[in-house]
């Protein structure tokens, strides 16, 4: 029991005030309610927001003592690219490994809405990147096939071999031919061929698309020089068909592929398991060199999430190749890849969609400052033939045909539902923030934090939704640098220095109720410790932790502020320009939100 939860009980136990401190412990848009006399500050808050106002939307955050002020910020709901009747639907479905363990029903919910659109639009085939479990655990594997009954025998799909779906022990070893056994596989007229008998791992299979010929080359993760040199036969040998190349480890960071020769790469499929080939390897070995090859499609980056480059082959074909890895991205909500085939024959529409929280694209390209292109999420390109080869992009559609229909949320014909505003002040000094998706927030400037070398930010809040996932209270960022604290899960946070995609936390579990008032403290001293940069988080009063880390804050290149997204009442931010010492920090808390108490 925490100092304010005590004191409540007191008062409960001696019946003063018994109904309005229940109130006010209860209440979801509660203030904390002060426990007794506060410890002064020996300086004032630099900037403080208590969030008053008249309310509503598109409101200002005033502060009321610096001159950094902001706003209630809503996105407008997006807009997706038009539905064309007689196109031809391929579905990708980015890696499942945080699906199949422990939330298998957002695994079933994607697939259940492939199949039941399946005539809607056209959904003639589905493709699987790679770590389709986490751990190559029969169990997980079981959940999959679960998943892929619902489409079993409706549509027929193609695997890619991730790292996660092997065995982590010497050797190639997966529970994949067990429950995606090749003598199934074969019972369908698309099937082709695979390398090793009754392994799936590097196999493909053919699609016709418009009256065009395709075939979908699914390589393992790393793929041995042996698969290479097979690969490379299987594409001479169908030459006069169109080609994607399906595999879990292509792209890295900065739509770059995986290349060895650079260095400092993380998880990268070179020498996977004593051998393999990387994507630069696989470009100069297999890729480039043939006429036929249209796509490369990959997963694997789950901190990347999407990435999208294209580049001309030796013939001049264009290769188009794509990265999507929703897996860490809050939990992932069940994002998938729709690649929509217009009946041209040579225009390919990319969307975004997740029929779990049926948005059309994900947080991560939603805001004026978003964490990726939004056009790595929906956008268009023009497939591209080698010199000669042009007849391989005849359509038996006209483009003629093309007639667009509107797209529906859920994937049916219709408008665009207008979404809800999720964020508002409420006319009673309380920042209102109602969902975790990203869509509202509260802007911040930048310069509340950036450049200083002593900082602490104070929040006093109330969580109320039942489920987090890397849901931010405060944060300010810029490029791959960043300073926040973060819900990772309703009870396990996280204080955070991240500079040039290299970061350092603090992450503890905490006792978090829904509805129960917080205060968070987060301080950083550059010469806190011995000189050294030094990261504090308090909890309700309480040091939940404490670290030596080597990020300078001044150093890092912030360029936005926000409040959340996060679910979640807001009742008071407050930024100081040095580190609030413990004594301050319980002093704050004892006095609530409303009371700034300074060293007379």
């Amino acid at each position: 029991m925490n100092g304010r939860d005590r004191t409540i009980f007191s008062l409960l136990l001696i019946g003063t005030f018994c109904i309005a401190a229940t109130v006010h412990a209860l209440a979801s848009d509660a203030k904390p309610v002060g426990s007794g006399p506060a410890a002064p500050l020996s300086r004032p808050p630099t900037h403080r927001y208590s969030f008053d106002g008249e309310g509503g939307t598109g409101a200002a955050l005033t502060d009321s003592i610096g001159k950094a002020h902001g706003q209630v910020y809503v996105e407008p709901p997006s807009k997706p690219l038009p539905y064309h009747n007689d196109s031809t639907t391929v579905v990708v479905i980015p890696d499942t490994e945080g699906y199949c363990g422990k939330r298998p029903q957002i695994f079933n919910a994607m697939m259940q809405w492939v199949a039941e659109n399946k005539d809607k639009r056209n959904i003639e085939y589905l493709l699987h990147v790679g770590d389709i479990t986490n751990n190559n655990a029969e169990e997980e594997w079981k959940n999959a096939r679960k998943a892929f009954d619902i489409i079993e025998g409706k549509i027929p799909y193609v695997l890619a071999a991730g790292n996660h779906d092997y065995d982590h022990t010497p050797g190639r070893l997966t529970y994949m031919n067990d429950y995606f056994k090749v003598e199934d596989q074969k019972k369908w007229p698309t099937f082709g061929d695979v390398y090793e008998p009754g392994k799936l791992e590097n196999h493909y299979q053919f699609m016709e698309i418009n009256g065009q010929k395709w075939i979908v080359l699914s390589l393992e993760m790393g793929p041995r020089k042996e698969v290479i040199a097979w690969a490379n036969r299987v594409l001479k040998e169908h030459k006069d068909r169109l080609a994607i190349i399906l595999t879990h480890g292509y792209l890295y960071y900065g739509n770059e592929r995986y290349d060895h020769t650079k260095g400092g790469q993380r998880a990268s499929p070179y020498n996977f398991y004593g051998d393999g080939a990387d994507g630069e390897m696989m470009w100069n070995q297999l890729i480039r060199k043939h006429p036929n090859v249209m796509m490369v499609i990959c997963g694997h980056l789950s901190s990347q999430y999407v990435g999208y480059r294209k580049d001309k082959a030796d013939h001049g074909n264009i290769v188009h190749q794509m990265l999507v890895d929703y897996e860490k991205m809050r939990g992932g909500n069940g994002f998938l890849r729709v690649l929509e085939f217009l009946p041209d024959g040579k225009t390919v529409q990319v969307r975004t969609y997740s029929p779990v929280t049926e948005e059309i694209r994900s947080p991560l390209t939603r805001g004026d400052n978003p964490e990726r292109d939004p056009e790595l999420e929906e956008f268009t390109f023009k497939l591209q033939a080698a010199t000669g080869y042009d007849p391989l992009l005849a359509a038996t559609t006209s483009a003629k045909a093309l007639k667009k229909t509107p797209s529906h949320r859920d994937g049916s014909d219709g408008q665009i539902p207008v979404s809800e505003d999720h964020v508002r002040l409420n006319g009673r000094g309380q920042l209102v923030i109602d969902a975790n998706d990203g869509s509202g927030y509260g802007k911040l400037d930048v310069d509340l934090v950036k450049g200083r070398e002593e900082v602490s930010f104070e929040v006093w809040f109330t969580p109320t939704g039942e489920g987090y996932n890397w849901n931010a209270i405060v944060q300010f960022r810029g490029g791959k640098d960043a300073f926040y604290y973060t819900f990772r899960t309703l009870n396990t946070h996280r204080a955070e220095l991240i500079v040039n995609g290299h970061n350092e936390d603090i992450q503890r579990s905490i006792d978090v109720k829904v509805d129960r008032p917080m205060h968070v403290v987060v301080t950083y001293d550059q010469d806190g410790d011995d000189g050294r940069p030094l990261l504090s988080s308090y909890v309700n009063g309480k040091l939940t932790g404490r670290m030596v880390t080597s990020i300078k804050l001044s150093e890092l290149g912030l360029t936005s502020g926000q409040i959340g997204p996060f679910a979640g009442v807001f009742d008071e931010l407050r930024i100081y320009d040095y580190p609030l010492s413990a004594p301050e920090v319980q002093g704050n808390y004892a006095a609530g939100p409303d009371k700034v108490n300074i060293t007379q």
